[in-house]
């Protein structure tokens, strides 16, 4: 009997994920209890991948004057 190494499936890179945000869009960020709040779309958090962590963003919340890296998962668009 042959033993194969287990088959590996491939990582998911940034450039993967088309998300279709731009700089300056108005989006909506769920928070860990399921609540959404306004920000604006910045940009990708190039650096995500470094520490194995999924895809990531910057937003920022006008509102709240703070920024913040979220998952791209957890944002959504806003329109008003």
């Amino acid at each position: 009997m042959i033993r194969r190494p287990p088959t590996r499936l491939p990582g998911v890179s940034e450039k993967a994920i088309e998300h279709g945000f731009r700089e300056g869009d108005k989006v909506w960020v769920q928070d860990g209890d399921g609540n959404r709040h306004p920000g604006v779309f910045v940009g990708d958090n190039e650096a995500s991948g470094w520490f194995g962590g999924g895809p990531s963003a910057y937003v920022a919340h006008p509102e709240a004057h703070q920024a913040e890296v979220v998952s791209i998962f957890r944002i959504t668009p806003r329109d008003e």
